[in-house]
């Protein structure tokens, strides 16, 4: 822990969160990028929000806790969320080629990842398959939701397009941070897309 407020990347999958999460390192701030370790686990089957890792680090980033920001909103006041987005059709082309890989065979990073990926698949997306149409709707609502929920509370959210070349120039100041001297970062881009995840 570093002594920052909490934070949270509350963007879906493939929006830039493993990008995200590189700059808020390079801000200062401790934060777990997709954890799948048997604590969070039982956290995301008790649907309580109160991670066992936020005792030791800065906040959590990607689908682990995109559907819990209302929760985590009550349990951390004053915390900072971001929201990534992503152009729909370059979203939705990135999505399809992350989803290629079956979940089981994954299984050399563990039971616990195995069936963890599938409780998120199933609670954020509604299906384990890639389905388009799915989610589409998926991404609007939760994009709408979340704007709704925290309406009239900029200082807490702030929606950040990675991929359309956003970056610190936004992310820094919202956190009430100088904008580093460096280049953002673009982690885990894809041949299909060309963009980070």
């Amino acid at each position: 822990m570093t002594g920052h407020g909490k934070v949270f990347g509350i963007g879906l999958s493939r929006t830039g969160t493993t990008s995200l999460t590189s700059a808020l390192h390079t801000l200062g701030f401790d934060v777990v990028h997709y954890p799948s370790d048997p604590a969070t686990y039982a956290t995301l089957l008790a649907g309580t929000a109160r991670f066992p890792l936020l005792d030791r680090y800065d906040g959590i980033t990607d689908i682990t806790v995109a559907h819990l920001y209302q929760e985590l909103d009550l349990l951390w006041p004053g915390a900072k969320f971001v929201l990534t987005v992503r152009e729909e059709r370059s979203w939705l082309r990135s999505c399809r080629k992350h989803w290629e890989r079956p979940i089981e065979s994954k299984a050399d990073r563990g039971q616990v990842y195995v069936d963890l990926q599938r409780f998120l698949r199933a609670a954020v997306y509604g299906c384990h398959d890639f389905r388009p149409e799915r989610f589409r709707r998926v991404a609007q609502q939760h994009t709408a939701a979340v704007t709704r929920h925290f309406a009239g509370r900029h200082e807490d959210l702030l929606t950040l397009d990675i991929a359309a070349g956003e970056g610190y120039e936004r992310l820094a100041p919202f956190l009430g941070l100088p904008v580093p001297d460096q280049p953002f970062p673009h982690r885990n881009r894809t041949a299909a897309d060309g963009n980070p995840r």
